[in-house]
């Protein structure tokens, strides 16, 4: 049976604990596209509440990491690890190599976002030691099922939420109303071209862009089920707590529709690239 994996809104878990299979978590200062964060105090305590309820609780440390902060990753992980909690998603393969050399015994999702598109690499991380992936949700419909049938890695399918386009460490929006002598301070900002509204967060680590839709993957959640992908992940970032809750609980007991869910959201949903093949070509150039 697919399992409900949720990135909750707040870290506030209590409306959606009876519907959703496992959480996963952005650590403070060790993550990234994670609009609230945990620290390791707030991860013990909510770890305590989930194995209570017999559910998961993934961490992310999944930024790419400077030398000067491997130390702390490998005190987190061994931390992590202590506590049980079910494991780590990573980006940066130093995560992979120090379970390895340090023999930490915890579970790692490979989760590189991006570049997670195809089984042979997938299965070549498997081989390293990599226990699950998050694949990539630039990718169709028709390849990830096409993944899953030449892969004994568990895989985490995106099925709704807003998808993160782009990444910079770089202080995007704060640069441009410093440079203009802009006076504004908010938690969100919106970058509109082309009739489309994107959602953008500049903080402490960094700028963040997201999809101007939300993906609605709810019938693709269907196929996914019978195609025995192991889990589904749900998104509730930049959407409202209710409105998520109210979606994660139509998943749990499949009684929704792809309409069902486009009005509750009532902002511009899509299917992503679902149905979207990336085709490379190389311009013809003339003599």
């Amino acid at each position: 049976m697919t399992k409900l994996m949720v990135i909750p809104t707040h870290t506030n878990v209590n409306l959606i604990l009876d519907y959703a299979d496992a959480f996963l978590l952005g650590y403070t200062g060790l993550s990234m596209n994670f609009v609230n964060t945990v620290n390791i105090d707030e991860i013990e305590k909510l770890n305590v509440i989930l194995k209570k309820h017999n559910k998961q609780l993934w961490i992310a440390l999944n930024k790419n990491f400077h030398n000067n902060e491997l130390s702390n990753v490998k005190e987190i992980m061994e931390k992590l690890s202590k506590m049980g909690i079910s494991g780590i998603l990573y980006y940066d393969v130093a995560v992979l190599q120090m379970k390895r050399e340090y023999q930490i015994d915890i579970p790692l999702i490979w989760g590189a976002e991006h570049l997670t598109t195809n089984y042979a690499t997938m299965n070549y991380w498997h081989s390293f030691g990599a226990d699950m992936a998050y694949v990539s949700g630039e990718i169709t419909k028709k390849e990830i099922l096409e993944i899953k049938k030449n892969t004994t890695m568990p895989l985490i399918v995106p099925v709704f939420g807003h998808l993160p386009m782009f990444v910079s460490e770089r202080h995007e929006v704060k640069n441009y109303l410093t440079h203009f002598q802009i006076s504004e301070n908010s938690s969100i900002y919106y970058m509109e071209k082309e009739g489309k509204r994107y959602p953008v967060i500049d903080n402490d680590y960094g700028t963040f862009v997201y999809s101007h839709f939300i993906l609605n993957g709810y019938q693709e959640y269907l196929e996914f089920e019978k195609s025995n992908i192991d889990y589904v992940l749900l998104n509730g970032q930049l959407i409202d707590e209710d409105v998520f809750a109210s979606i994660v609980k139509m998943f749990y007991q499949k009684n929704g529709s792809d309409q069902a869910i486009d009005e509750l959201v009532a902002m511009p949903t899509d299917k992503g690239f679902y149905y979207k093949e990336t085709v490379y070509q190389v311009k013809n150039y003339e003599n």
